[in-house]
């Protein structure tokens, strides 16, 4: 299995149950490492196996995994996974483009 780097995104209308989502995620596998509490976003680690099952997680609007390779290193697209019928993963813009 591997563990990835993610940043879980928290809706606005959860945020004053914030740490409540924290722990629900705790309790599935999310490594916690800090929480962004002004912008309602969870960092720490996840296996990828588990991404599924966080994002289901009432409250929780998405999940963002963190690429920390060196500038320059070739990427695989960034994905972001999605809830529905059908839990699938969808390719997500480049944050270079962002910016």
């Amino acid at each position: 299995m591997t563990r990835i780097s993610v940043a879980i995104a928290v809706a606005r209308e959860a945020r004053d149950r914030l740490y409540e989502v924290a722990s629900v995620c705790r309790a599935l596998g999310f490594g916690h490492t800090s929480t962004r509490s002004d912008s309602g976003v969870l960092l720490g680690s996840a296996e990828i196996e588990d991404l599924p099952t966080l994002r289901a997680v009432p409250g929780v609007l998405s999940i963002e995994m963190d690429d920390q390779r060196p500038r320059g290193v070739r990427r695989s697209p960034p994905v972001r996974v999605r809830r529905g019928a059908s839990l699938r993963l969808r390719h997500s813009p480049s944050r270079e483009f962002e910016r």
